[in-house]
C-alpha cells in the first residue's frame, strides 16, 4: 500500500509538471519499487519465503535508487506546483513506510529462513520413539529422558503404539490396519500434543494458514500441506498437496491413503493420532 501511495501521488505531479512525459519519467523511477510489490504478490500466491525475502530487497533497492531522483532532483521542484506540498508529504510518508516494512520484513524471513534451515529434517521426540517401536530406527544406547523409554520407578503401562504395517498396496497390509471409520484426531507430539480436532463428513484442510485444521505454531507445516475427505460413512482420506517436508502416516511417507484407526500421522513436527 504504501508503494501504491508513493507512486501514485509522485506520477500525478510529474503529469501536473510536464503532462506525458513526466509520467513516462516518473515510472521509470519508481519501477523498482513498483517491481518488488509485484514480486511480493508472486511471493504470497506461491508461498515463498525466498521469494518474499527477494521482494523486500527490490523495494529497498528500488528506494536506493530513486530516492535522488524523487527528493533531491525533482523534490525542490514538485514542492512548487499548487497540490505540491501535500503531494509531497504524502510521497515521503509513502516512500520511508514502504522502506521500513520492507526492512523490517526481511529481517524477519532471514531469522525464520535460519531457524527452517536449523530445524529442518528434525523430528519431534515422540517420532523417534515411534520410529524405535517400530523396528525403523534402532534403540540409542543412551536414550534421552522420556523418549522411546519408560520412567524409572513408573507403575504406568507402556503407550501401545500401532505395529501394523502401513498400506502401501498389498492386500494383507490393508487387512492388518483395518480401515474404517474415524472420527477425530488427537495431538500426540509437537507444539499440538492434547489438541483435538473432529472429523466430519466433508473436505477438510491442513495447514499453516486458512485452513480447516489450522497448524501456524508449526514451522515445518506448508500453507497448504494436505487435506482429509471424510466420506458420510466415516471413511477418511488423507492426501498431500505437494508440501514442502511431505505428509507421513506410521512413519511411512503417502501421497494418498485411507486412513484406520489408530494411525499416527505426522505433519511438519506435529504428530496426531486418528481415532475411531
Amino acid at each position: 500500500m504504501a508503494v501504491g501511495v508513493t507512486a501514485w501521488f509522485y506520477v500525478s505531479l510529474s503529469f501536473e509538471k510536464l503532462a506525458a512525459s513526466g509520467v513516462r519519467d516518473a515510472l521509470a523511477i519508481v519501477s523498482f519499487l513498483i517491481a518488488g510489490w509485484l514480486v511480493m504478490l508472486i511471493a504470497e500466491v506461491v508461498d515463498n519465503h525466498y521469494l518474499r525475502a527477494f521482494a523486500c530487497l527490490c523495494v529497498i533497492l528500488g528506494g536506493v535508487v530513486s530516492f535522488k531522483w524523487i527528493f533531491l532532483v525533482d523534490g525542490p521542484i514538485l514542492r512548487e506546483l499548487s497540490s505540491g506540498p501535500f503531494g509531497m508529504l504524502m510521497v515521503t510518508i509513502g516512500f520511508w513506510t514502504a522502506l521500513a516494512v520492507a526492512a523490517a520484513l526481511f529481517i524477519l524471513l532471514a531469522i525464520r529462513l535460519a531457524l527452517d534451515k536449523l530445524h529442518v529434517g528434525r523430528r519431534p521426540p515422540q517420532a523417534v520413539a515411534m520410529d524405535v517401536s517400530l523396528g525403523s530406527e534402532p534403540a540409542s544406547s543412551s536414550p534421552e529422558p522420556g523418549v522411546g523409554q519408560q520412567p524409572a520407578g513408573s507403575d504406568l503401562p507402556p503407550i501401545p503404539v500401532d505395529t501394523s504395517p502401513l498400506a502401501v498396496g498389498t492386500e494383507s497390509a490393508t487387512t492388518a490396519r483395518q480401515v474404517g471409520p474415524v472420527s477425530r484426531l488427537v495431538g500426540i507430539g509437537g507444539v499440538y500434543l492434547g489438541s483435538s480436532f473432529d472429523l466430519s463428513p466433508g473436505e477438510l484442510s491442513i495447514g499453516r494458514q486458512d485452513a480447516g485444521i489450522e497448524l501456524g505454531n508449526d514451522n515445518q507445516v506448508s500453507r497448504q500441506h494436505a487435506a482429509i475427505s471424510i466420506a458420510p460413512s466415516g471413511i477418511a482420506t488423507l492426501s498431500d498437496l505437494g508440501s514442502t517436508n511431505g505428509t507421513h502416516v506410521n512413519n511411512q511417507p503417502v501421497t494418498s491413503i485411507e486412513l484406520a484407526p489408530g494411525d499416527v500421522i505426522r505433519i511438519g513436527t506435529s504428530l496426531f493420532k486418528v481415532e475411531g
